[in-house]
């Protein structure tokens, strides 16, 4: 995904003919992915933490929220696969009431509607969201330029 990115392709992570044919074109000329290679890694045990990892050595921690019991972050590694500066998340509440919260900034969606993305929280570290991974607003404005079309999320 994150080379047909790099590479104006559709990011459908499947290996289709254009695909090859660019990915056999770039090593001819020996090129390189021009990023660092990067990796968030989510933590759910207390206090909940994500560290990001910049070509194996951490950069940047933050705690965040991940989902409460009855939606919770499910665990696992996830390629981001779409992102936005900002946008209106809104979703069904647990109760069955609906949410719309317009305004949530740095988002890198990772699995089905999961993302880390900014929020605001009077506390971080323990599990308050419905699914997602909130951080303060300004932590998700320095890691969302380091979590590109491709970049592996594993949550634990």
């Amino acid at each position: 995904m994150r080379f047909q990115s790099v590479h104006n392709l559709a990011t459908t992570g499947a290996m289709d003919t254009t695909t090859w044919d660019v990915l056999v074109a770039a090593a001819r000329k020996h090129q390189v992915d021009p990023m660092s290679y990067n990796v968030v890694y989510v933590k759910k045990s207390l206090p909940e933490t994500l560290k990001l990892y910049q070509n194996g050595r951490v950069t940047f921690i933050s705690y965040v929220n991940t989902g409460i019991p009855v939606m919770p972050t499910d665990n696992g590694t996830y390629p981001v696969y779409l992102r936005f500066t900002t946008q209106t998340m809104s979703g069904t509440n647990p109760n069955g009431s609906h949410y719309s919260d317009p305004g949530i900034p740095w988002v890198s969606y990772f699995n089905g509607g999961d993302a880390l993305h900014g929020f605001i929280r009077y506390s971080y570290g323990w599990p308050q969201s419905l699914g997602c991974v909130e951080m303060p607003f300004t932590h998700a404005a320095i890691l969302w330029p380091h979590t590109p079309i491709g970049t592996l999320v594993t949550v634990q």
